[in-house]
């Protein structure tokens, strides 16, 4: 582990040949985290590469295994996919989407971020045979969670894929041993129960744009020459574009928090915490009351056909609202500027 390089340099990219091998190997495993040796050897091929070795480039593990955990991200946001998918298109002009979600208060009995406590009063493990030990039940509604942790190593976050044992300690918040998704025995953490241990952040789809404000908590995938991970940041503005078929082309400044730089970034990059979904289930509500308020007032055929006269004897037209792609609800910002320091 390491963190990420911040001298400037071109961040590393890998080519077409290896893409295609890796995203094979994914597929192999079901998008499940390959082993530990499985990257060592993709590691070592694509460093022994003409085109690498001309470069006097070497592949590293964790750029490896970087790749891999990102892509299973962007595969985990398209198959969350919710049923009632929000279908921000038919908004009309009138709905501020962005502003609205700044005027939600969350439930008084709301989502609140999920940690782990020192006893997991209301977290038993799931049985092994159905999930990974990584999965836990949650309360009453016998739902499931998955957890991420942040390595003391490098202050990043990572999928866990086991809670390995428990520790009281005399000082301070208890610990659990961890195994972190991809990674063998070797690199298994103490991390504290209580600061480094929480549900896992969402990856966000297209239309979820409007529910990432300023102010948030995100998880952001922060590229750099020879390394990229996932680390906390804070929103600082957004900037708000018009869809298209490539999706969300929304830009958001943030700031880091464990070294304080600042980078604009797009949707992709961000995971969003759990605790935002009541700003989601809001929106699915708005979105649904506004179809079937369209659906009461539209007129039938017949009602049509019956309209009164206008004194020029012309029947009065029907206009329908003015329909605009929510994300353009408000007039395109520049975003702020990053910071150099």
């Amino acid at each position: 582990m390491g963190r990420p390089p911040s001298n400037g340099g071109p961040a590393f990219r890998f080519n077409l040949p290896e893409v295609t091998e890796m995203e094979a190997i994914l597929l192999q495993h079901n998008t499940a985290m390959p082993g530990r040796h499985v990257l060592e050897a993709l590691a070592e091929k694509f460093s022994e590469s003409a085109e690498r070795k001309a470069k006097n480039v070497v592949v590293q593990f964790k750029q490896i295994w970087n790749w891999f955990q990102n892509r299973r991200y962007a595969l985990r946001a398209r198959g969350n996919k919710a049923p009632g998918k929000l279908n921000v298109s038919s908004m009309p002009r009138s709905v501020d989407l962005t502003n609205q979600m700044r005027n939600v208060l969350p439930p008084l009995a709301g989502p609140k971020p999920t940690h782990m406590s020192g006893n997991l009063p209301v977290m038993t493990p799931a049985p092994s045979d159905i999930l990974a030990p990584g999965v836990m039940r949650s309360g009453p509604d016998n739902s499931y969670l998955e957890f991420e942790a942040k390595s003391a190593r490098d202050g990043a976050w990572y999928d866990v894929q086991a809670f390995l044992a428990h520790r009281n300690l005399e000082i301070g918040d208890p610990e659990v041993q961890v195994r972190f998704a991809g990674f063998e025995v070797e690199e298994d953490e103490w991390i504290n129960v209580k600061k480094h241990v929480r549900q896992r952040s969402l990856p966000c789809e297209a239309s979820e744009c409007v529910a990432v404000l300023a102010g948030d908590l995100v998880l952001c995938f922060q590229e750099g020459k020879d390394q990229a991970l996932y680390f906390d940041a804070i929103v600082l503005d957004a900037q708000r574009r018009r869809h298209d078929v490539r999706g969300c082309r929304c830009r958001f400044l943030v700031r880091y928090s464990h070294d304080q730089s600042e980078e604009i970034v797009p949707l992709r990059k961000i995971c969003r915490r759990p605790e935002t979904d009541y700003r989601l289930q809001q929106l699915h509500s708005a979105a649904n009351d506004f179809a079937n308020s369209n659906q009461i007032q539209k007129p039938t055929p017949d009602a049509a056909a019956k309209a009164p006269l206008s004194q020029s004897g012309a029947s009065a037209p029907i206009v329908a609202p003015e329909l605009k792609d929510p994300s353009m609800s408000t007039p395109p910002t520049t975003l702020v500027q990053p910071r150099s320091d």
